[in-house]
């Protein structure tokens, strides 16, 4: 198992031999794409590990080729799920339906791309089912009190009041 270092600077990872030779064939890794072998805490080229040298051997450039890629060929972005965000519906429900418990929805919402960004895929997992419990919640109790508002006032909207006592 490996970290690698990706085109964002940012360390992904773990990694299985397997994956990061497929990555290789691809050509969103190559023998500058900076990794860490499981246990050791030096970041080396893919192309310094044995386990790679064989892939760059017939691939390595001439030195004149010119300078050396200061970013690997790797791009996260291939590795991230699509986890939805929630933050329109969030919002749509705090707007028109429940302020108190679509906020809740609105700071889970705007906590998944955030998560998604720094590598944290499960508490990205969480934030964004959070946001779709709450937008849930705001919803229904938003129809539910729209609901008796209409009940309540439907008397008066067709010529009937509620009844008076008398004393």
């Amino acid at each position: 198992m490996f970290k690698i270092i990706g085109a964002d600077q940012k360390p992904y990872g773990p990694v299985a031999e397997d994956q990061l030779r497929q990555w290789i064939s691809e050509g969103r890794a190559d023998g500058q794409t900076l990794a860490q072998a499981e246990g050791s805490t030096d970041w080396k080229p893919l192309g310094s590990f044995p386990e790679f040298a064989a892939l760059f051997a017939a691939t390595t450039p001439a030195p004149s080729a010119g300078p050396p890629r200061s970013q690997p060929a790797w791009t996260p972005s291939a590795a991230k799920p699509d986890i939805p965000t929630y933050l329109p519906h969030a919002i749509i429900v705090t707007v028109c339906c429940c302020p108190p418990l679509g906020i809740p929805a609105i700071v889970y919402a705007a906590q998944v791309s955030s998560k998604l960004a720094a590598g944290d895929i499960a508490g990205a997992r969480a934030a964004s089912n959070n946001a779709r419990t709450w937008f849930w919640i705001a919803f229904v109790l938003g129809l539910v009190l729209v609901l008796i508002q209409l009940i309540l006032l439907g008397g008066s909207l067709f010529g009937h009041s509620a009844p008076r006592w008398k004393m």
